[in-house]
C-alpha cells in the first residue's frame, strides 16, 4: 500500500506530512505561507515532490485549508486568514499540477477526523474539532464522518459575535470577515494578546502569555482568568448547536495552561444545560490534527 500525503494550509504555514499505512509519519515538511497564488500553488508542489522522494509516490492526496471551497464553482469562499485562497479554484489546480486526484476540506474538519478516527475523540460519536491559534475554526464529527454542511460552513464559529458580551470583554473590533465582534476577535492569537495589552499596558503574544503565565506571573494569570471566561462564552455556541460528545482542542494556543479544567468550569453559567457533560481535551494531535486529518481525506477518496 502506498504512503498517504496531506496538505495544511494555513495563515502562516504551509505543512505537509507522508504516512505509512499504519499510520506512523515518514516524513514532514513545513515552509511559510505565500503571499500569492501562484507561488502558494508551487509550494504545495514542492512539498509533494519532497515527500514522495523519501515516500513513494502517493495515489492521492488530501488538503486541509482554512476557508472552504463552493460546491458549485470549486472557488474558495470564507478565507480571512489567507486572501490569496479567495475565488480561486484551489482543488481544481491542485489537481491540475499534482495530476492526481484531490480532495480538499476545511482544515478544522480535517483537524476534527484526525481526533474522531483515530485521536481524542476515537470512542464518540459525536466529536466538534477545535482550532485555536491565528484564526478559530470548527469542524463537526459524526460516526466517523465529516458533517460540512449545505455550503461547506458548518463549525465556523469563529465568525459568529461573542455571546453574552460585556464591555470589560475588550473592544469590538472589525474581523477580517467584515463583521464586528466575531469570536476569533477576542480569542485567536491576536485577541489574547490585545487583551493583555488592554489589561496591563504592555505588549506579549498568546505564546509569551502562556510562558509568563507558567512561570507564575500575575499579569499573565489575571490575564488568563478573564480570557478563559471569554473561551467558555464562545463554547456555549458549540454546545447550542452541535451538542458534542467532546470537543478536541488544537492549534497553537491548545497548550495554555490551566485551559482545560477552566473553561468546563465556566461554560454552565451560560449554557441553558447547567451540567454539561461534553469532555473539553486537548487534541491527541496537537498542533498538527490537521495535517494528519487531511492524510485520512486522501487515503479515503
Amino acid at each position: 500500500m502506498s504512503a498517504s500525503l496531506g496538505l495544511d494550509i494555513g495563515g502562516t504555514k504551509i505543512a505537509g506530512a507522508a504516512f505509512d499505512e499504519k499510520g506512523a509519519e515518514i516524513a514532514q515538511i513545513v515552509l511559510p505561507t505565500p503571499s500569492t497564488y501562484e507561488t502558494l500553488l508551487e509550494s504545495c508542489r514542492g512539498i509533494v515532490k519532497q515527500l514522495e522522494n523519501k515516500s513513494g509516490k502517493a495515489d492521492s492526496i488530501g488538503v486541509g485549508a482554512c476557508g472552504f471551497s463552493d460546491r458549485a464553482t470549486g472557488f474558495m469562499k470564507g478565507v480571512p486568514n489567507l486572501p490569496a485562497l479567495l475565488d480561486k479554484p484551489f482543488c481544481i489546480d491542485l489537481r491540475r499540477i499534482l495530476n492526481r486526484e484531490i480532495r480538499l476540506e476545511n482544515d478544522a474538519n480535517c483537524a476534527a477526523l484526525a481526533e474522531s478516527l483515530e485521536g481524542a475523540g476515537k470512542n464518540y460519536r459525536a466529536v466538534f474539532g477545535l482550532i485555536m491559534g491565528t484564526g478559530i475554526g470548527g469542524g463537526f464529527i459524526f460516526d466517523g464522518r465529516v458533517v460540512a454542511g449545505a455550503n461547506g460552513m458548518c463549525g465556523e464559529i469563529g465568525h459568529i459575535p461573542l455571546p453574552f458580551y460585556e464591555k470589560s470583554d475588550g473592544e469590538q473590533i472589525l474581523c477580517a470577515c467584515g463583521q464586528k465582534s466575531c469570536i476569533e476577535q477576542f480569542i485567536a492569537g491576536a485577541g489574547l494578546a490585545r487583551l493583555y495589552q488592554t489589561k496591563t499596558g504592555k505588549s506579549a503574544d498568546a505564546k509569551q502569555i502562556g510562558i509568563l503565565a507558567k512561570q507564575g506571573n500575575a499579569d499573565a494569570l489575571n490575564v488568563l482568568d478573564h480570557y478563559y471566561t471569554l473561551v467558555a462564552k464562545a463554547m456555549v455556541v458549540v454546545l447550542h448547536s452541535f451538542d458534542p460528545d467532546i470537543i478536541t482542542v488544537s492549534g497553537g494556543l491548545n497548550a495554555l495552561p490551566a485551559l482545560y479544567d477552566e473553561v468546563p468550569k465556566r461554560w454552565g453559567k451560560y449554557a441553558l444545560c447547567k451540567k454539561v457533560t461534553t469532555k473539553f481535551v486537548p487534541a491527541s494531535f496537537g498542533a498538527m490534527a490537521g495535517l494528519r486529518g487531511a492524510a485520512l481525506l486522501g487515503k479515503n477518496l
